[in-house]
């Protein structure tokens, strides 16, 4: 088996290995060459610090990196990392991992994280004899029933704006994860819809939505709390999803708020990941 560096690759190279090698995944994931082409642009996918495995000739395995800037330190990011079943059980994994760990550490990039699923338990022993330790878990969900606001608010839905207005993400209890950090979601495409609450010149809640119905950041100022400024924002992103559904990816367990939140509103549980990181080596 081959590992070597995904330098010269685009995404549409590695969509059909991909493909393979998420088949048998605990959640399949089969996106089109388009969506898989969002799902990396979004994380900021950067190939040169990216490793594959080739089998007979062909890609049979990837790690995939990015390298964001959190708390002030680059990190190594893995946006996905898959093995197509015919070359598993031949150190794919732990070879392509020594690559990225190469690549990243000659770029002055020590530290590495990546996410999950809590019910994929090989791929967590796996990541776990790689030096990567949990963190925290993130929970994903979805609401489907209507959402009733006790309160109306009026609701500003921003056409054309600067994202460089956006409201500092200071509201938020826990950081976000990396795809739903501030330099992510400026690679979204199409860009954001932006939803406010405003009074007297004052924004007291922000949301911010994918086109497809994916909430990627809710936040409402202390002040304006327990009001009903959130399910009015919830309520209008409703109405603007294609079908009436709301995602919300990779919420902090801790975040006891939010999820108490979507609860209320009739969310339903889809599946939790632990978020890991690869400490810088002491």
């Amino acid at each position: 088996m081959k590992i070597a560096s995904l330098a010269s690759l685009a995404p549409d190279d590695i969509h059909a290995c991909f493909l393979e090698a998420f088949s048998d995944y605990v959640v399949p994931a089969q996106p089109s060459p388009a969506q898989l082409r969002a799902m990396l642009q979004r994380r900021g996918w950067a190939p040169e610090l990216s490793a594959g495995a080739w089998l007979d000739g062909e890609l049979a395995g990837f790690w995939l990196s990015a390298a964001p800037s959190i708390d002030g330190e680059t990190e190594g990011y893995c946006i996905a990392a898959g093995i197509a079943p015919r070359a598993r059980r031949r150190r794919a994994l732990t070879d392509m991992a020594g690559m990225v760990g190469r690549l990243l550490s000659a770029r002055g990039i020590r530290r590495q994280r990546l996410e999950v699923i809590e019910g994929n338990l090989r791929a967590l022993q796996a990541y776990a004899a790689l030096g990567f330790v949990p963190l925290r878990q993130l929970d994903c969900f979805q609401i489907q029933t209507e959402i009733r606001p006790r309160r109306p608010w009026p609701i500003h839905v921003r056409a054309g704006f600067d994202p460089a207005d956006w409201p500092a993400p200071d509201n938020l209890a826990y950081p976000p994860a990396v795809p739903n950090r501030r330099e992510s979601l400026l690679r979204v495409a199409p860009e954001l819809r932006w939803l406010t609450v405003d009074q007297d010149g004052a924004m007291l809640g922000s949301l911010l939505m994918s086109a497809n119905g994916e909430v990627a950041e809710l936040q409402v100022t202390p002040p304006a709390r327990r009001q009903g400024i959130a399910s009015q924002l919830l309520s209008a992103a409703q109405k603007l999803s294609p079908d009436g559904r709301l995602g919300f990816n990779n919420a902090d367990r801790r975040d006891l708020a939010l999820i108490s939140l979507l609860l209320r509103h009739q969310a339903r549980y889809r599946l939790s990941q632990w978020e890991m990181v690869k400490p810088n080596p002491s």
